[in-house]
């Protein structure tokens, strides 16, 4: 696919793609806002609640939906129907002050991210046949997210200061944006009316429960454990005594920065390690709360939120790249919805976990619920260099599992 295409339009095609980043990580933009909105609207708590992580949810059953919508529809007509909602309640997102109007905007946004994300994940797969190129640019996008991230937030940050309105200017990017996805993202076939070269419909196997199934465990379990330092590394620094909000803002950025560099060396890692490239992340990750629980030395904590960054970036880009190698070619995009999904749910979920694990552990703190996130991880390191062992014996990627079946 590349070579059809040609060196000049493949690069606007990945300029274009790696920009719709900006609709997935749209909710750095809010993020600054997010006290303003309970100060104006306090007397409406669930939809100010709606409006924060709403969009989750509902990205989860629109990445669902794409996941079987490109067997009827090309996957650009898809991406620009996706980034077209994300720009019209991104940018029209406060035309009226009211909540119930902000949270109608907040659910297209919602709808849209998950479009975006299951096409241009998909676009990519489709592209990159070969395996290491396909991991190599895989990362690349998933690098160019955390870099799109941390700039909208800072911009953000600048704009919220003048006031909480404010901030929704920043989508205005998303109208240059989304003509060059129109320009320059070339439309393929939906995938059902795809042909082998024989003039033959491809057949659509099933997935397979018993490696597809268990990956999915894994991410849904791996995904929500970082989630908790993720979403409450306030919680944490303040509990510990260790500072304000700003320094939570500081460490939040470093994981950021950590993420983005593993994603920019994802390739690479993936072509030496394989099906093992996921237990660094998850040594690290274990590591890395075994050290929050027991020291709060501001940069020891730094780092560590900076290695366990990068561990997220490298499990995330993982677990993406995995369910696109040992699923059948015809399932590929499916596949990418719904391990979009499981990363949607597992983060929304993480945060209630932190509560369930205080209850069941009688600790108030989230550094308390550590000890058994330290264990889970442990477990998980143990159980993927045992997986990635028998792997050799008992290939789960598709091409060789087929050719040995």
């Amino acid at each position: 696919m590349e070579k059809e295409l040609g060196r000049g339009r493949m690069i606007l095609f990945i300029v274009a793609l790696f920009l719709t980043n900006v609709g997935l990580m749209a909710d750095m933009v809010i993020v600054p806002a997010i006290g303003s909105f309970f100060e104006v609207f306090g007397d409406q708590i669930n939809l100010v609640n709606f409006i924060i992580s709403g969009p989750v949810l509902l990205s989860v059953i629109s990445a669902l939906a794409c996941g079987k919508l490109v067997q009827y529809f090309s996957k650009k007509t898809l991406l620009v129907f996706g980034f077209t909602l994300f720009a019209v309640g991104a940018i029209f997102g406060v035309v009226f002050e009211s909540a119930y109007y902000i949270a109608a905007m907040r659910a297209l946004v919602g709808v849209g991210i998950g479009f975006i994300n299951v096409t241009a994940m998909a676009l990519i797969a489709e592209f990159y046949i070969d395996e290491n190129r396909r991991s190599t640019m895989m990362g690349a996008f998933n690098a160019a997210m955390a870099g799109v991230g941390a700039a909208m937030g800072l911009i953000a940050g600048f704009f919220a200061a003048n006031s909480w309105q404010s901030v929704f200017k920043i989508y205005w990017i998303a109208v240059p944006i989304l003509i060059m996805v129109v320009l320059f993202v070339p439309k393929t076939p939906p995938e059902k009316g795809s042909l082998e070269k024989d003039n033959k419909p491809i057949k659509r196997e099933p997935l397979s429960l018993k490696h597809f199934g268990s990956m999915c465990v894994s991410f849904f379990i791996w995904n929500a454990i970082y989630g908790v330092i993720f979403f409450r590394i306030a919680v944490y620094v303040l509990e510990n005594g260790m500072g304000k909000e700003s320094l939570a803002g500081i460490l939040s950025s470093l994981g950021t920065v950590g993420s983005l560099c593993a994603c920019l060396i994802f390739g690479f890692t993936y072509s030496k390690l394989g099906r093992g490239t996921i237990i660094p992340s998850y040594v690290v990750l274990a590591l890395g709360y075994l050290i929050l629980m027991t020291t709060t030395n501001i940069y020891i904590v730094g780092v560590v939120c900076t290695l366990m960054g990068a561990a997220y970036g490298n499990g995330f880009s993982y677990f993406y790249m995995r369910g696109t190698v040992i699923v059948p070619p015809s399932q590929i995009s499916t596949s990418i919805g719904i391990v979009t999904a499981i990363c949607g749910v597992s983060l929304f979920i993480s945060t209630y976990m932190v509560t369930m694990l205080q209850q069941v552990m009688g600790v108030g703190t989230v550094t308390g619920i550590m000890p058994i996130l330290v264990v889970i991880l442990t477990t998980g390191s143990v159980a993927s260099v045992i997986m990635t062992i028998r792997n050799k014996k008992y290939p789960s990627e598709y091409r060789s599992h087929a050719l040995k079946s």
